[in-house]
């Protein structure tokens, strides 16, 4: 039976995970993003394409055989990879709309909002007004960083993702900036690829077929997270260091500067640590000295990034809540981890592979030992995949949001790669007669990526979304000045706390747990203001944890001593309902 270690691979995975997992799924539901994922949304596809591995002997593979006779289409490898950059680009920047309503669902999509109305000021600071200095932590509750006494903020984010979309919307075209570098990265990978095989332009077509083909890379080009750019960066990267020469070295170093800088240090210089170790194995003494001093200059500067910034606006850190150190960042996200991280990691690892291309995972485990024997930058792209997975268990397990496993984004190419070596590997040792059919089958199972498990992937994207949309619309639409998230039991609420950072939005938004009693009385007492509770988030379609605790929640307006001032439950924000069409973005 040809191509069988492939089956071998993803039943075993399959296997594998599924008792990993199976305390979890027999158990009461976590309150954990991943295990609501794993629930509602993966388990099935996992066990519908272990199926379908399961007949691949005597349905699957036959088929390939008979279509093999006909088929006699053989794809030109560089206009494959030009047509597949178009079509992701149309895709995305159409889904953009169509799946996700222009909204950035979770706080890290909307940060990167945040962060570009900034820049678009020329700021990297944004003053908080007096009247509200009080209330920053409930006004943005997460995710940013405060100078002492609440005068100045900006995202707890490198700013390079921001400054993109900033430039992207001043020309109107914030909404296609992700399609694009997803194109980018369709036609970078395939450079990469004739890099590093230049007599194999098949190897180039297969990797570039399987990253194009995976949902994960084509819904997260829909969104505003910044994983798309730390791919397309990446790849870039990659495609300029092996050009080599003055130029592509020069290139490289800028690219990996940027990169850097995009969002979260940790991500490009993992991927970039394997290769510049290979350049001193290589004994290039100067070129690898070259690049580990740049490196550790760039490094520097993006750990020290906020506290330049800041003292550059005249403001001063305000201790644990502004600029830490590089141990105390570690430190917390250390302590930040969600157990039991063992499953966690198990579950990630389920979303990631059924949201890619069906052949991807077990091609990519079929190509480590020959990616690792071959040395060189194929094993580079082995040792950062291991580099990078080792950082996040032990520093983010937990990736809360993500449409995939997110944290991997930025090695799909690398995975791709892997890949496609492990493809090469198991079809050459193939007869002549079958060679036919494989090339059938790994079409087959691209069209089935595309035209079965992406659109699946879009409509459980666009119903995970649409909840929070229409109650972030309605939010907007409010006549009051200022609108309450007093919603406890319902599922990531807080992500609807979305302010402009120079507060010129109406109304504005704030986490009422965040607040003392006496700053929602005093809000109260001078501006309007409505309500949106656990019952009134339901109303939208957003899921409630403990539906019993609903009706308590209004009464602790009353119990605070509040409604003399606020009302009972002061307006509910429900009471404007929600209106079909388009969503509106995050910013």
């Amino acid at each position: 039976m040809a191509l069988k270690h492939v089956i071998f691979v993803w039943l075993g995975f399959a296997v594998a995970l599924g008792l990993w997992v199976a305390p979890t799924l027999i158990g009461p539901p976590l309150a954990q993003q991943t295990d609501r994922f794993l629930r509602d949304e993966d388990i099935w596809p996992l066990i519908g394409l272990t199926a379908l591995f399961a007949v691949y002997p005597v349905v699957v593979w036959p088929l390939a055989r008979r279509c093999a006779r006909w088929a006699k289409w053989r794809p030109s490898p560089l206009g494959t990879a030009i047509a597949a950059a178009v079509l992701t680009a149309l895709v995305a920047g159409l889904g953009v709309g169509l799946v996700f309503g222009g909204f950035g669902h979770s706080r890290d999509e909307d940060m990167a909002g945040f962060g570009a109305a900034i820049l678009r000021h020329g700021q990297t600071w944004a003053p908080v007004a007096a009247e509200w200095r009080s209330y920053v932590a409930g006004l943005e509750p997460e995710f940013v960083r405060f100078a002492a006494g609440g005068g100045l903020w900006q995202p707890a984010y490198l700013p390079v993702h921001a400054a993109l979309r900033a430039l992207a919307g001043a020309v109107g075209a914030a909404a296609w900036l992700n399609p694009a570098l997803a194109a980018l990265s369709v036609i970078a990978l395939f450079g990469v690829a004739r890099r590093l095989w230049p007599s194999r332009p098949d190897l180039a077509l297969t990797s570039t077929v399987l990253m194009a083909s995976s949902s994960q890379f084509l819904l997260t080009a829909m969104t505003p997270y910044a994983m798309t750019a730390h791919l397309a960066f990446n790849l870039v990267w990659l495609w300029l260091h092996l050009r080599g020469g003055k130029a592509g070295h020069t290139g490289a170093l800028v690219v990996g500067f940027l990169a850097t800088g995009l969002h979260q240090m940790v991500f490009h210089p993992l991927f970039a640590a394997p290769f510049v170790l290979q350049l001193w194995l290589d004994r290039r003494w100067s070129l690898a000295g070259l690049y580990t001093v740049v490196y550790a200059g760039i490094c520097l500067f993006w750990l020290q990034f906020p506290a330049l910034t800041l003292a550059a606006a005249g403001g001063v850190a305000s201790g644990a809540a502004g600029v830490a150190g590089v141990g105390g960042q570690v430190s917390a996200l250390i302590r930040a981890q969600h157990p039991p991280t063992g499953v966690t990691m198990a579950e990630n690892l389920i979303r990631f592979v059924t949201w890619q291309n069906v052949l991807a995972a077990p091609l990519a485990v079929l190509g480590l030992v020959p990616a690792i024997r071959a040395g060189g930058a194929t094993r580079a792209l082995a040792v950062g995949l291991a580099l990078t997975t080792a950082a996040l268990i032990v520093l983010m397990p937990y990736q809360g949001y993500g449409w995939g496993y997110r944290y991997w984004h930025g090695l799909l190419g690398s995975i791709a790669l892997i890949g496609a070596l492990g493809w090469s590997r198991i079809t050459e040792r193939l007869a002549h007669a079958d060679q036919g059919a494989a090339q059938v089958l790994f079409a087959g199972a691209a069209m089935f990526s595309i035209l079965v498990l992406a659109p699946l992937r879009a409509v459980q994207a666009r119903d995970l979304t649409r909840p929070y949309a229409l109650a972030y619309s309605a939010i907007r639409r409010s006549p009051a000045q200022v609108v309450l998230i007093d919603a406890r039991s319902a599922w990531y609420i807080n992500d609807l706390v979305r302010n402009d950072p120079y507060l010129a939005n109406r109304p504005l938004v704030m986490r009422a747990r965040s607040l003392t009693k006496d700053q929602i009385g005093a809000l109260c007492s001078r501006y309007t203001v409505a309500v949106l509770d656990s019952a009134q988030a339901a109303s939208f379609g957003i899921r409630v944890l403990r539906p019993w605790a609903m009706a308590a929640e209004p009464g602790r307006w009353g119990a605070l001593g509040l409604a003399p001032r606020c009302g009972p439950n002061a307006t509910p924000v429900a009471e404007i309902k929600p209106e079909p069409g388009p969503q509106g973005a995050s910013r």
